[in-house]
Formats: C-alpha cells, sequence, structure tokens
C-alpha cells in the first residue's frame, strides 16, 4: 500500500516570522497605561460593545482561538494576534489602524490528496474611522487589505483582496444596541491557480449589556457574486465579560450555518487587553 501524504511542519523561517511580530505587537502593551478602571461604567459598556461594534475604536491587543469543522472531516485551527491603534481627530470623530496576523493548523480530511500542514496564514491591514452623529448613533467606515502571506497555498485564500465596509450603530437603550453592517470583497490578483473573489456579507448583530457581560446574537448572510450570486446565511451567538480589576475582556462565540455548506461549525475564544 502506497502511504498518506505526510504531515507538513511549520518552516523555521515561518515560526521566526511570527515570533517577531508576535514581539512587536505585544511592546506597545506593555507600554500602554492601563485601562480605565472597572468604576467608569461608560468605558466598561463601551469595551463590551466593540466587540461587535466596529464603530467604537477602542485601542486594544487580542489573540483569538478559531477552530473550523468542516464536512469532510477536516478542520482549521487558528491563533491570531490582532492589534487595534485608536486616535482621536475631533470631538466626533476617530480613526483606526488594525492589524491582524494568523498561524494557522490544518487537520487533514476524507478529501483525497488533503494533508495535515500548518504555518502562517494572510495578514490583515485595515484603516477605518467612526463618527458620533449624537449621542446614540455612530458610523463607521474603513477599507482593509488581506495580502497572500501564507507559508503554504493550503493555508491562505491565495489573493490580494480589498474589503471596504461600513457600519451604523444606535444604542437603542443604554444596553442594548443594534450595529448592522456590511462587507464588500474582490479580489484583485491572484496566485497559485486560486479563483477571484467576489461577494458581499452583512451582519445584524444585537447586543444586550448585562452588568459586566454582554450577549450578542447575530444573523448574517453573504452573497457570492463570483458564483451566481449564490446566498449562503448564519447565525453567530457571542457572550463576552471584562474583569473588575484588570484592563482584559473575554468572549466565546458559536457560529452554525443556516444552509448546507462545506463548513459544519465555527468556535472562537478571545482574549483582549484593552488599551486606554
Amino acid at each position: 500500500m502506497t502511504p498518506g501524504p505526510r504531515a507538513a511542519h511549520p518552516s523555521k523561517k515561518g515560526s521566526v516570522v511570527f515570533a517577531a511580530l508576535a514581539a512587536a505587537l505585544s511592546v506597545p502593551q506593555a507600554a500602554a497605561q492601563p485601562s480605565i478602571s472597572g468604576s467608569d461604567p461608560r468605558a466598561l459598556v463601551e469595551e463590551l460593545r466593540s466587540e461587535e461594534d466596529p464603530t467604537l475604536l477602542v485601542p486594544r491587543f487580542w489573540v483569538d482561538t478559531e477552530w473550523n469543522s468542516f464536512r469532510d472531516s477536516s478542520s482549521d485551527f487558528d491563533l491570531t494576534l490582532g492589534r487595534l491603534w485608536a486616535w482621536r481627530l475631533s470631538p466626533t470623530q476617530d480613526w483606526a489602524l488594525r492589524l491582524k496576523l494568523p498561524l494557522r493548523t490544518h487537520s487533514a480530511g476524507a478529501a483525497p490528496g488533503d494533508s495535515d500542514k500548518q504555518g502562517i496564514g494572510d495578514l490583515k491591514l485595515a484603516v477605518g474611522t467612526a463618527v458620533r452623529l449624537d449621542a446614540s448613533r455612530r458610523l463607521g467606515a474603513g477599507l482593509e487589505m488581506r495580502f497572500p502571506t501564507a507559508t503554504e497555498p493550503a493555508l491562505g485564500a491565495n489573493v490580494w483582496r480589498p474589503m471596504v465596509f461600513g457600519v451604523f450603530a444606535w444604542d437603542i437603550t443604554p444596553a442594548v444596541t443594534f450595529s448592522p453592517s456590511v462587507e464588500y470583497n474582490k479580489s484583485i490578483a491572484e496566485k497559485n491557480g486560486a479563483a477571484p473573489q467576489h461577494y458581499a456579507e452583512f451582519f445584524f448583530p444585537l447586543t444586550f449589556v448585562v452588568g459586566r457581560w454582554a450577549f450578542t446574537p447575530r444573523y448574517e448572510f453573504k452573497v457570492d457574486f463570483a458564483n451566481g450570486d449564490e446566498v449562503t446565511r448564519s447565525a453567530k451567538f457571542l457572550a463576552s465579560t471584562r474583569l473588575e480589576d484588570r484592563p482584559l475582556g473575554f468572549a466565546f462565540s458559536v457560529k452554525m450555518p443556516l444552509d448546507k455548506v462545506d463548513k459544519k461549525l465555527q468556535l472562537n475564544f478571545v482574549t483582549t487587553w484593552y488599551l486606554r
């Protein structure tokens, strides 16, 4: 019998690059002033809402662990380092810079030729702004660029893909926020034989703040213009909390498709250090 494909190990170069960037992202965290204490209710609510409200540009550093399960019995595990820098432009406007760098582990499934892989995924860099219209309404917009930096083709999308996004947030009550958003993606170049990507995603989260906790059910759908305008839907539920004596937050979410697609389940656990 011919032996199956051997699991690929992360290259030393990829590991060194990831470690260096992780250190660079962490340095501002160590040097930053502590977050506004948990006694400030407004700051607490903003930090809790910021998980699902891109109009709240709260400076922070986070580690996102994500697990995806697929119908062919394969799975992906991502460990993503994220950093958001934010600055005040005026009393009613902020702008921000966001960086995401994933380390991906792929566990092979039943598909022919599939094999275990591990390495760096695709780097994402975004810039955006948010404007406060009044005490309860905000607008936000920005541009994110995805770069094909994956150390192996199977660990990334293999495209240069800009994404334009916009969001409207409405604090219906001091404890309830509706923050629908849209993301428009279209690849401008491909590599390794990847297919062009062209789609839009629409998100409808409703966040409830209860004490030091926030709970967010979210409905979303995707329109794939590159695949006959196919529409796929999914639902997500997120629960997050913020410690009282440390500028640390934790969030757990479950996302499931509402249509029959390749992905069966997505789980995320995010640890966030706020840098007020």
